[in-house]
């Protein structure tokens, strides 16, 4: 166990990190939570798909533009703020709102938010059967109030984003997994690759382990699919695949783009509306970024091949998933503040490998760990104050990505956990 001293420091540094912006957090997400920016988008399309307008099957026209503003005020729905396309997610991402929308806008956002709290538990229970501990302990139920204060998770609720429901779904993947359900992991992994298409990065790490996972992930993404194509949603794949490109330059380099590398090589070396870059030279960042991609990458692979005549070793097995989540946040190119989230699996999977590695290397993986954790508690607000006005200046726009920072030390974590001798 760490020492006594220690202990209080991370509570301290936690703490101060966590209230750092006082209530604001806190009142954003209760303000927000009946009408969140970014739900609005997905009940519109998904009403459109139901109801066939406002041009028929696959509802492609309101993913463009004001016409998805049109279209969402006509049933309810309060207007985004424009600067791309009005919806930005894979068209497979909405057909989990179907059943909430005949509620109408304001009772699905409650549903939504119902919905959040519910996967927040059931995160918290994945969470303690990752530790070892129990799905079910007093450990598991504490935690469960924690997730819903935690900064991250309120983002998620003032936005009405999806990421709570992501991390479960991985969670549930590897906990699959780790209990012998290939192929019912697989399909909890295809479930949220169909949902924010960036979980398909952990493909190599199945492929590696668990062919009959990859099998399984493959077969569910494509019924998902199919059941969109299926629905005539053919245009909406192509407007989303269109748009996308366009939809990462303008935002990349918003200032709740924390956890992303694109986005803190755009802010220094692209610029934009939100950011005056260091110098231009979008050559440079995207070699940047390509680098340090290569190089997660190539780190991940190396830690998960398999090695001849070693014996399994589920602990280590643990730390090589943590490397692909972690890599698989940071080449995201628009990551923000809410997916802090998906690190939560990787922080416990590190500190289970701490407890049975060696002394010293159980040292440094608990406090990488550790600082990472307090980086990824800092509150968006807080960074808003620290990086200044929009649009950002290139050294204090640099505060805006300390919880890619923290993400990284935990990347470095799990490297230290693959590649430990069992103590």
């Amino acid at each position: 166990m760490p020492g006594r001293g220690a202990r209080i420091a991370f509570a301290a540094l936690t703490a101060a990190a966590w209230l750092s912006a006082g209530a604001a957090p806190f009142i954003l997400a209760a303000a927000s939570a009946p009408a969140p920016n970014d739900f609005t988008p997905d009940y519109v399309a998904a009403h459109a798909w139901l109801h066939g307008g406002p041009h028929g099957p696959g509802a492609a026209a309101v993913l463009d533009g004001p016409a998805g503003n049109d279209y969402g005020t006509s049933i309810g729905a309060p207007p985004v703020f424009l600067l791309a396309a009005y919806y930005v997610h894979p068209p497979t991402a909405f057909l989990m709102l179907m059943p909430l929308v005949p509620f109408g806008y304001r009772g699905a956002a409650i549903g939504w938010l119902l919905l959040t709290v519910a996967a927040t538990g059931a995160l918290a229970a994945l969470l303690g059967a990752a530790s070892g501990r129990g799905s079910r302990g007093p450990a598991a139920l504490a935690l469960f109030p924690l997730l819903l204060l935690w900064p991250p998770l309120l983002s998620n609720v003032q936005l009405g984003q999806s990421s709570i429901f992501l991390a479960v779904l991985i969670a549930a993947g590897y906990t699959a997994w780790t209990a012998g359900h290939s192929r019912r992991s697989g399909a909890w992994m295809g479930g949220a690759v169909a949902l924010k298409l960036t979980p398909v990065l952990l493909l190599p790490f199945l492929a590696l382990r668990d062919r009959r996972a990859v099998w399984s992930l493959l077969a569910t993404l494509a019924a998902i699919a199919g059941l969109s194509l299926l629905a005539g949603q053919l245009d909406a794949w192509r407007a989303f695949f269109a748009h996308s490109a366009e939809n990462v330059r303008i935002w990349q380099t918003y200032h709740d783009n924390t956890l992303s590398l694109g986005g803190l090589f755009a802010r220094l070396f692209v610029g934009g509306r939100f950011a005056r870059p260091l110098i231009i030279a979008p050559a440079l960042a995207r070699g940047l970024q390509g680098g340090c991609l290569a190089l997660l990458g190539g780190a991940a692979l190396w830690f998960t091949r398999r090695r001849p005549g070693a014996t399994p070793d589920p602990v280590r097995d643990g730390c090589c998933f943590a490397l692909w989540i972690i890599a698989m946040v940071a080449a995201n190119p628009l990551a923000w503040a809410h997916y802090a989230l998906l690190l939560l699996l990787p922080i416990v999977l590190v500190l289970r490998g701490a407890e049975s590695a060696g002394r010293d290397v159980r040292r440094w993986m608990r406090g990488l760990a550790a600082v990472a954790f307090v980086l990824l508690t800092i509150p968006k607000e807080t960074l808003y104050r620290l990086s200044g006005p929009l649009p950002v200046s290139p050294g204090r726009g640099l505060f805006i990505s300390l919880p890619l920072a923290g993400a990284l030390l935990l990347f470095g974590a799990a490297v230290l956990g693959a590649r430990a001798r069992r103590a």
